[in-house]
């Protein structure tokens, strides 16, 4: 591989930019632990920079590096998940009676309810396979076709169509259990 001219530095970067907070955003959604999103993408971007001698004119720029990113952040999370065989698990009734935890019921504010939404998505989208977050993400956040998400994944049209009807179908079943299992406090009127 040969190093990229200033003038490829320049298109490189003209490229990224305008796909840069869609890639951020799929990101931190398909990774799983959020400290390393930044990592992620940082070494997503390194890789695609130095292969850039590789990325023909006639292929879709943002499926590349959704493909790039995509492979980076596998790899980040079977690492996680081999660090988290060796974690334990505390349940939230746990966690409320460890020392120093603040057991106070405080009223839902907003900031609370969009952290449990959020909570609950989190888990919902851990529940389906890498494939399937995969295609839902790239399809919600990234804004990608069918086929610039079949050419990212590098995997058949009819596969993507098939992962993503699985990932919704997965992710109304497993937000309506958690809402079922705990569901949100009522507030009082005014």
């Amino acid at each position: 591989m040969r190093a990229p001219t200033p003038s490829e530095a320049d298109r490189f970067l003209a490229l990224l930019q305008p796909i840069e907070r869609d890639l951020e955003r799929y990101c931190r959604r398909l990774i799983w632990e959020p400290q390393a999103a930044s990592d992620a993408i940082q070494n997503a971007v390194l890789r695609a920079f130095a292969a850039f001698d590789r990325y023909h004119e006639d292929a879709s720029f943002r499926a590349w590096m959704f493909k790039i990113l995509t492979n980076e952040v596998f790899a980040l999370n079977r690492k996680h998940a081999r660090l988290a065989r060796h974690e334990f698990q505390l349940e939230p009734e746990e966690l409320a009676d460890l020392p120093g935890a603040d057991s106070a019921n405080d009223p839902l504010t907003a900031a609370a309810l969009a952290d449990a939404l959020d909570e609950n998505l989190v888990i919902a989208l851990k529940s389906l396979t890498d494939a399937e977050r995969a295609v839902l993400l790239q399809r919600a956040l990234g804004g990608l076709r069918y086929r610039e998400i079949a050419e990212a994944l590098d995997i058949p049209l009819g596969s993507v169509m098939g992962h993503l009807a699985r990932a919704r179908q997965k992710m109304r079943a497993g937000l309506a259990r958690l809402e079922r299992k705990n569901p949100l406090p009522q507030t009082k009127p005014l």
